[in-house]
């Protein structure tokens, strides 16, 4: 490995580490929304709201010279995980249901 890589390839790990530290978090409010949408009997896959976090990602990515696109198809990936978590616990019939 090139050694003037090694530091901006340390630092892209640490920012791996961050995005992945999110994503976990995010996905533990997933869990907390998949109660209250039980809880409402709303379903688990609101397609309005879908549109919605894609659109806001795709708007705030700009701030960072992100590609619209690439930021929709990035939240249309954590969305479908999102999806498959909710999906999961409704099946469980339970809020407690294990991650995975």
């Amino acid at each position: 490995m090139s050694k003037s890589l090694a530091p901006l390839r340390a630092e892209i790990d640490a920012i791996d580490d961050e995005i992945v530290a999110l994503l976990g978090k995010r996905l533990s409010v997933v869990h907390r929304v998949a109660s209250v949408k039980m809880a409402e009997k709303l379903p688990a896959v609101l397609p309005d709201r879908v549109e919605a976090v894609k659109r806001r990602a795709a708007e705030a990515g700009k701030a960072y010279g992100l590609d619209p696109d690439f930021m929709a198809t990035l939240y249309q990936t954590i969305i479908d995980e999102a999806c498959r978590v909710e999906e999961g616990i409704f099946a469980a019939g339970r809020e407690d249901a294990p991650r995975s």
